[in-house]
C-alpha cells in the first residue's frame, strides 16, 4: 500500500517459490463495512494442488483489521460441490461484512455434458459461492451451462478448449477473473477465455445467466472492434460497464466502456481509450476516477516497466506514472482507494 506521494504505508513479502512450491499474495484490497475499515488479500499458501495450471493460485483469503492485524482466514464452505475448507482462487473476492461474502475458485472434474465427448472430458471450471453466517446460500458452476463449452475464444490459451484431453487434462475453458455486484444485486463477471462479461442472477439457483456481453456468445450485437480479448476487471460505471481490455487478439491494450440496454438487448453507446504501443498480455485493472480520467494497473505488461498510470484521456496528459524497478516483475491489479 502506497500513500498519495508514493510512500509505503504497509507491505508484506515472501519469496514466490519455497521448496519448489509456488506461493505468493494476490488481490490486496480495502473493504469498508458499516464505516469500519478492513483489508484482505489472497494467500497462495502452496498447500493445495494447482493442477499445473498457469494463472491458478489455490489458497485462502486473509482478512485484516484497519491496523493490518489478521482477523480470519476464509476457504469454501460445504456445498453440493465442495467440502468445507476447499481452497479458493485468488482472482477476486467480495465482502459485504465479516460473515457475508462471495468466493471464487477453479475446480477440476470430469464432465459428461459435452455432446462431442459423451464418454467424459476432464475440465477446469469456474465455481462461485456466496457464504452468509457460515453457510453456502448461493453458488454457480460454469459446467451447469453446457452452452459455454462452445464459446472458448480462439485467442485463449492453446489448451483452453482441449476437451478431447489430447494434450492436457486441464482445459481452462472459461477462466474467471473478476466479479462485481451491480445496482440490482446481480454479479457482473469477467471470463478471460470466453472474451466475455456475463451477468449472473444471485436470486436464482438455475437459469442464472442473464446475458453475455462480447465474445462468441455476445447478445448485444457488438462488432469485432467493440469486442474484447482476454479482458480483466469489469465493473459497473454509472450507466456504463467499464473494463480493462488486454487486447491479446490485436496485441494492443485499451480501456473500453459499454452502455447497454437490457430490455432491448442492444448497445446504446461505446467508448474506447488506448495508448499507442501499450500491451498487457494478462492481469491489469482500471478505475474511472472522474470525467475522462482513469487509473490503470498495467498488469503483465510486455513493452515497458509501467505499473500504474493515471491518465486524462481528454487531454492525453499522464498525471501519475509508476514504474517497477525490475521489469520482469508483474502486478495482478493496482487499485486506488480514498
Amino acid at each position: 500500500m502506497l500513500d498519495g506521494k508514493g510512500n509505503i504505508v504497509w507491505s508484506k513479502h515472501e519469496d514466490p517459490v519455497s521448496d519448489g512450491v509456488n506461493t505468493g499474495f494476490w488481490d490486496f484490497k480495502k473493504h469498508v463495512v458499516d464505516g469500519k475499515i478492513y483489508y484482505s488479500y489472497h494467500d497462495q499458501t502452496g498447500a493445495y494442488d494447482d493442477y499445473g495450471l498457469e494463472g491458478y493460485a489455490p489458497g485462502e483469503r486473509v482478512i485484516l483489521d484497519e491496523n493490518f492485524n489478521e482477523v480470519k482466514r476464509i476457504t469454501f464452505e460445504k456445498s453440493d460441490t465442495v467440502e468445507k475448507g476447499a481452497p479458493l482462487d485468488g482472482h477476486d473476492f467480495l465482502m459485504f461484512d465479516l460473515d457475508h461474502y462471495v468466493l471464487s475458485g477453479y475446480i477440476k472434474d470430469t464432465v459428461y455434458n459435452i455432446p462431442e465427448y459423451p464418454n467424459g472430458s476432464s475440465v477446469v471450471y469456474s465455481y462461485l459461492q456466496e457464504v452468509k453466517n457460515g453457510e453456502c446460500v448461493w453458488d454457480w458452476k460454469s459446467i451447469d451451462y453446457p452452452e459455454l463449452y462452445g464459446l472458448t475464444a480462439t485467442d485463449a490459451s492453446e489448451t483452453a478448449n482441449d476437451f478431447a484431453n489430447e494434450f492436457c487434462d486441464i482445459p481452462d475453458y472459461v477462466h474467471f477473473n473478476s466479479m462485481r455486484v451491480d445496482e440490482n444485486g446481480n454479479l457482473l463477471c469477467s471470463f478471460r477465455h470466453l472474451n466475455s462479461i456475463i451477468s449472473l442472477d444471485r436470486a436464482k439457483t438455475s437459469g442464472q445467466i442473464r446475458w453475455i456481453l462480447s465474445g462468441k456468445g455476445d447478445m448485444f450485437g457488438l462488432d469485432d472492434i467493440q469486442k474484447t480479448s482476454s479482458q480483466h476487471y469489469a465493473f459497473p460505471d454509472g450507466e456504463y460497464i467499464t473494463l480493462f481490455d488486454n487486447g491479446n487478439r490485436n496485441v494492443s491494450t485499451r480501456i473500453v466502456s459499454y452502455k447497454i440496454n437490457e430490455d432491448a438487448m442492444s448497445l446504446d453507446a461505446f467508448r474506447s481509450y488506448a495508448i499507442g504501443g501499450k500491451f498487457s498480455v494478462a492481469c491489469g485493472s482500471v478505475q474511472h476516477l472522474f470525467d475522462e480520467t482513469y487509473m490503470i494497473g498495467w498488469g503483465y505488461t510486455l513493452r515497458d516497466a509501467d505499473c500504474i498510470s493515471v491518465i486524462d484521456f481528454a487531454t492525453g496528459d499522464v498525471l501519475i506514472n509508476v514504474k517497477l524497478a525490475n521489469p520482469k516483475n508483474v502486478t495482478y491489479r493496482c487499485v486506488y482507494y480514498e
